[in-house]
Parts: structure tokens; sequence; C-alpha cells
């Protein structure tokens, strides 16, 4: 895609104003029924949008507004190029088949901010959540899980912030293992340190690093809530090490739930309460026993069914995908 068509992306997708669902929509009726590219949709009439995407004076008035914005986009989209910030569409082929099957219009990103090698998502992947000011038990879970999981040639996938998801990250490195960091705000937005950090690994192939929101976003809780949603669709199974009864993880959790991944939750110590994961437990969660003293003991039977999950998902034919199913814009 060259840097004018991304500019027209950027602009819809982010400047429009418009919500995931009625981006998807007109993505569904102008990219995918009409062939077209989003050059030729900033440069239609307006008659041409209210007739191909079936849009009302509202939406039209926000296009209208973001066409006018086409030069700074241009701008960002040299410097995502400069960065080496690759830019996927929910159009293009490479965009990840696990999230088109399971989120729908009003969850799926139109647009993805990458950094690293995309086939480290052609592995097993098993995404591991928790809370970010959690125990040293729940910490010590995660870095044993994605530990072994990485040496065992899965993908651990977390969402990159302190607590659990660095100890999963953490846990991935230190093995030379793979894993995929989805951020809770833009790619530009990482700091210088977790640049030099992530870079070496980035470089090396195994770590890959995706954001869903614009790459100048900072973060916000809002923003968490819907990374978490793309966290447990990348994943065959989900691995909770500490859920509050409320907040980002509880959310996630049950989200994961609703997508019919495989929750697994860590049980607490004798002597300790982790009431938010005894109700994931409750709620259809299974078990998972702690502290042990072999990975393999707990980890190696997720592992397996992660496993068969994705030769299952490899298998698979494509199904038709919700954008696919769309074909009317609300006006």
């Amino acid at each position: 895609m060259n840097l004018r068509e991304q500019a027209c992306w950027l602009l819809l997708v982010f400047e429009s104003g418009l919500s995931v669902r009625i981006v998807n929509s007109i993505l569904a009726l102008w990219g995918k029924q009409q062939g077209r590219s989003l050059q030729d949709f900033f440069a239609a009439d307006v008659q041409e949008w209210r007739t191909i995407c079936n849009i009302g004076d509202d939406i039209v008035e926000k296009l209208e507004q973001a066409r006018e914005k086409q030069v700074a986009q241009a701008f960002l989209a040299e410097q995502l190029q400069y960065d080496h910030i690759q830019v996927i569409t929910v159009l293009d082929p490479v965009y990840p088949v696990s999230l088109k099957r399971t989120l729908g219009l009003s969850q799926l990103p139109p647009m993805l901010f990458v950094a690293g090698d995309l086939n480290v998502l052609q592995r097993q992947t098993i995404a591991l959540i928790g809370a970010r000011k959690a125990a040293k038990e729940s910490l010590a879970f995660a870095t044993m899980a994605a530990h072994y999981l990485v040496t065992q040639g899965g993908n651990v996938v977390s969402g990159y912030a302190r607590g659990v998801d660095y100890a999963a990250y953490e846990g991935a490195i230190s093995a030379g293992g793979y894993t995929t960091a989805v951020l809770p705000h833009g790619i530009r937005k990482l700091s210088k340190a977790q640049l030099r950090e992530l870079h070496p690994h980035i470089e090396s192939g195994k770590v890959l690093v995706l954001s869903q929101f614009h790459p100048a976003a900072p973060w916000q809780m809002s923003r968490a809530m819907e990374r978490n949603n793309v966290v447990t669709a990348l994943a065959h199974i989900v691995i909770v090490a500490e859920s509050d009864k409320k907040g980002g993880t509880w959310e996630g959790a049950n989200e994961a739930l609703k997508q019919q991944r495989p929750l697994y939750v860590r049980s607490a110590e004798a002597g300790t309460s982790l009431p938010g994961n005894l109700l994931l437990i409750a709620k259809g969660g299974q078990p998972l026993p702690w502290p042990i003293e072999q990975a393999e003991q707990v980890f190696a039977p997720l592992l397996k069914e992660s496993t068969i999950l994705f030769h299952k998902q490899q298998e698979a034919s494509d199904p038709p995908t919700k954008l696919a199913l769309k074909s009317r814009t609300p006006g």
C-alpha cells in the first residue's frame, strides 16, 4: 500500500471521528464489495458516498472535515515508513485471521501498526493476562508459564503493561522464545527505554509489537480495555495469573469466555485469597494449581490443547468474515 493510500486510511479510521462499527461498515461496502481504494473514496463526491455507503448527513459532515487533513496524515505515513512500522489494514490478506473470525464490527480494529515479524502469530499462541499490581506469587507464575511455553515453541501474547504482562514478556525473552506485545497505546508512544529494550528482540524476529490505536495515542483505561479484546482474540487459550473482581483483567477474562477461548486460572495458595480468580473459576475457568515444582506438570497439557486448536485453525477454510457479511451502514 502506497503512502497516499495509508494517509487515506488514517483519515477514515482516526480523523473522521466515526465509530469502529461505522468505519468497518464503510470498508465493507466501499473496499470489500466495490473493490475500490480509499484514495478513490476521498476523491469521490458526497452523492457517491451516500449512494454506495448509505450514510446520512452527520457522517458525511465528519468525512468532509476529515478530508481536509490529508497533508498531515501523509506526513504521518512517511514517519511510520521511516520508523519501519508496518501498516496492516483489515482488507489485507496478512491481517490476523483469528481477529476477523472472533471480533464483531464494533471491536475489529480497521488498522494495525506492527513492528516485527507477523509470522510469530503463525504459532500456537497463548495469552497470559493479569493485574498490573499483582502479588509476587502471580508474577512468578506468569514468568514460569511464559518460560515453559516458549521453550516448547509457543508464542506468548500479553498486553506489555506493568505487573503480570511484563512478567510474561520477561519469561518469554529470558528463554529466547517468541512473544507478542499488544500495546494499550499508540506504537509511537513507546518510551526511548522501551524501544532500546525491544529493538534487538524485534530485529531477531522473536518479538512482535502490535497496536490498534493511532500511532500517537496515549494510554487510557478505555484503550487498555479495547486492547484486551485483541489479546484474547489472538490466542488459542487464555491463562489468568491474577484478577480482581473488576477492571481490565476481569473484563478480558470474561471476554475470553464470550469468545469461547479455553480459560485457565491460577488457584490460590493455602491461606491466601484471590477473589477474582475464584469467581472466574466459578464462571467456567479451569483451575491451575500453584505453587508447583515443575512447569511441565501444569502447562504441558495446556500446550497440547493449544497445539490442537492451532492445527484446527490452520486446516479450517476461511469463513466469511464479519466485515464481508455487513452490507449496510447506518446513516
